[in-house]
């Protein structure tokens, strides 16, 4: 935190005047410096003045005798010494991070790729079975199962177009039974660079639909989730976040551990959307409403406790409306409560 001694003179914050206002800097992980300020009025007790700070910007609660201690040594004899040792003489602290975050904010996005357990021969077989692609269109298929597998030439080998339309073809005309793996299909081909130009807002708006058709499908509900996880990580720039966070509404409680791992995955990497794209559509509110549920029901992994955990740091830091719907939920003090049980990665990111 770094004081500017100098600058002591009366203003507002948010609307509200007070005699001073003080302006004190916060190192941020990753760098950067986040300028705040804090209001102060004659005669009022400095620990009160503090705690508005913590809470408004909700911060650790250890660092509140610190920010106390500040307000007494720029404002000096203004502010009495109640429930503390004196200040110390210095006027400001220097160099030292009122918060140092390991865990928060979420950096870049979680993904949901190609790995050991994808059998690309046995989803071509399941597609085959249902005998309604020519065999023009189940080479079509073949040849991008092996353009993906080839993960290390992703930069150089090309995705036909031909292939969206066989995916298209399946996602509207089959059963969710029959068309789930066009979802696998879809969730790992959107992820490589050949792909940006599809019209992956159309292959979305297609699994919703086999999602309203069976909801209680398993398969369909997780593949869903992880090709609208991946689709934020290929930032393909047409997700619509109220639908998915309707996607994610849906299946919040889930019975299913891997469909409730890839609904925490997505609301992290909205989450994260959000921290880096400020012209977002505002859907703070349903988030943080979403990831408070998710830590209360206590249903959830410890893995997707952590990302929920991280997800909900990260859109606390990266939007004040968040900030001010965690307040009303008295989350401060519940968070670490409902961590407590997930090892010291989820009591850390709770701290934080």
């Amino acid at each position: 935190v770094v004081g500017e001694p100098n600058q002591t003179d009366a203003g507002t914050i948010e609307g509200v005047k007070y005699d001073f206002v003080l302006p004190i800097e916060v190192d941020q992980t990753g760098g950067g410096v986040a300028k705040l300020c804090i209001g102060y009025n004659t005669g009022e007790n400095p620990f009160v003045a503090a705690q508005r700070f913590i809470d408004a910007h909700v911060l650790p609660q250890h660092h509140l005798s610190d920010i106390s201690d500040y307000i007494q040594q720029r404002v000096g004899k203004s502010a009495p010494v109640l429930g503390a040792a004196a200040a110390a003489t210095s006027t400001s602290f220097v160099g030292v991070p009122l918060v140092t975050l390991e865990h928060l904010p979420m950096k870049g996005y979680k993904s949901f790729e190609l790995s050991k357990a994808t059998n690309f021969e046995k989803m071509l077989e399941k597609i085959s079975q249902v005998g309604s692609l020519s065999d023009g269109e189940l080479a079509t298929l073949k040849a991008l199962t092996e353009n993906l597998s080839a993960t290390s030439k992703y930069h150089a080998n090309v995705v036909e177009s031909s292939a969206f339309s066989v995916m298209e073809k399946m996602l509207s005309g089959w059963t969710p039974a029959q068309a789930f793996p066009a979802l696998d299909l879809a969730r790992l081909t959107v992820l490589h660079p050949g792909s940006t130009g599809w019209n992956w807002g159309k292959l979305l708006l297609l699994a919703y639909s086999l999602c309203e058709k069976d909801q209680e499908s398993v398969p369909v509900a997780m593949l869903t989730l992880r090709f609208n996880a991946n689709c934020l990580k290929a930032q393909i720039g047409v997700l619509d976040l109220e639908k998915v966070l309707l996607l994610t509404e849906k299946y919040l409680l889930s019975k299913n551990k891997n469909v409730r791992l890839s609904v925490a995955t997505v609301l992290l990497n909205v989450s994260s959307y959000l921290n880096v794209q400020q012209n977002a559509e505002n859907v703070s509110q349903t988030l943080v409403t979403q990831l408070t549920s998710i830590l209360e029901s206590k249903i959830y992994e410890t893995e997707a406790t952590v990302r929920a955990l991280v997800a909900l740091g990260t859109v606390i830091m990266a939007r004040n409306e968040a900030k001010e719907i965690a307040k009303s939920l008295f989350l401060v003090g519940k968070i670490e409560m409902l961590a407590s049980s997930h090892g010291d990665k989820a009591k850390a990111t709770a701290k934080e």
